[in-house]
């Protein structure tokens, strides 16, 4: 059994209750995200399958994944947090094979369930204005996934694509994830939000292989109505800039729900890649991933 995961945890959770008193939320600051108290548990679900046939020979391939990622956010001294994510995956990729002449019917399948990259960083954060915040921070990953088995392969390709190339410092195998991130967060109306964000990923190789380069750019914009529901739309794009011509955009519309005050919260959207190589994502083999987040605001 790999201890790694068990003992990464185990030091998230030190740094976790090492960390003094958070100070009382104000509550002009109750709909900046970047700031404050929160646990929460992300959930992403992928299913895609592809079918091939030629004269009397047919084939399919079929991938599940699911990915769901405890975060949690703790004010820590002053404007400074902490933050701490713990990822975890479940992945499955079956293949059939039919053919008449001469007749042949085989199946297989490989996956498991895999712990991911657990992630330890800080990020400042200030409200500038009422209407306005800003935010900016890093982190470094544990790499756990040193050397994969065949069936956690098959995990990684069932999982890896679920967020459009996004987050992979979740999931990246033989790597050491270090992570910049920063944006801001705008109060355009009463119930009108904008936030962007906008982070690089250097991956640093272990075990041989390249170093990897992601800068990844997200925006998005929620309405919220008087019963604390809302919605809106998330547009984002991941640049691998250590591969030729691996730009990702991506859509996800999604509804929320946000307390006033400390209480529990939610949201769920469906995450569509507009283009290749994972894209369209409606289309038969591409990426529509079902995206779910709870968690609580303290």
């Amino acid at each position: 059994m790999n201890a790694k995961p068990p003992l990464s945890a185990a030091i998230l959770l030190s740094l976790w209750l090492a960390a003094p008193p958070a100070r009382a939320q104000a509550d002009k600051e109750r709909w900046v995200r970047s700031q404050g108290d929160s646990a929460g548990l992300e959930l992403d679900l992928l299913a895609k399958s592809a079918e091939w046939s030629m004269a009397d020979v047919e084939s399919e391939v079929s991938t599940f994944g699911l990915s769901f990622t405890l975060v949690g956010q703790l004010r820590w001294l002053g404007r400074l947090h902490l933050d701490a994510e713990l990822p975890l995956a479940y992945g499955d990729v079956s293949a059939e094979y039919k053919a008449e002449n001469p007749h042949v019917d085989e199946q297989s399948s490989a996956g498991s369930f895999l712990f991911g990259n657990p992630t330890i960083g800080a990020h400042y954060a200030r409200a500038l204005s009422r209407r306005f915040a800003v935010f900016g921070g890093g982190s470094l990953s544990v790499p756990v996934l040193d050397d994969p088995s065949a069936d956690a392969r098959a995990t990684l390709q069932a999982t890896t694509p679920s967020r459009a190339f996004f987050d992979l410092h979740r999931l990246i195998p033989k790597h050491l994830p270090l992570r910049a991130r920063g944006g801001i967060e705008v109060q355009l109306a009463t119930r009108l939000f904008c936030r962007t964000d906008t982070a690089v990923l250097f991956a640093l190789p272990t075990g041989g292989g390249d170093v990897e380069l992601v800068l990844e750019q997200g925006t998005e914009l929620e309405m919220r109505f008087q019963d604390r529901l809302g919605g809106g739309l998330r547009l984002q794009a991941a640049l691998t800039l250590t591969d030729e011509d691996m730009a990702q955009l991506a859509l996800e519309p999604f509804v929320s729900y946000e307390p006033e005050e400390p209480g529990y919260y939610g949201r769920a959207g469906l995450l569509v890649a507009l283009d290749a190589p994972l894209g369209f994502g409606l289309a038969d083999d591409k990426v529509a991933t079902l995206r779910l987040a709870v968690g609580r605001r303290f």
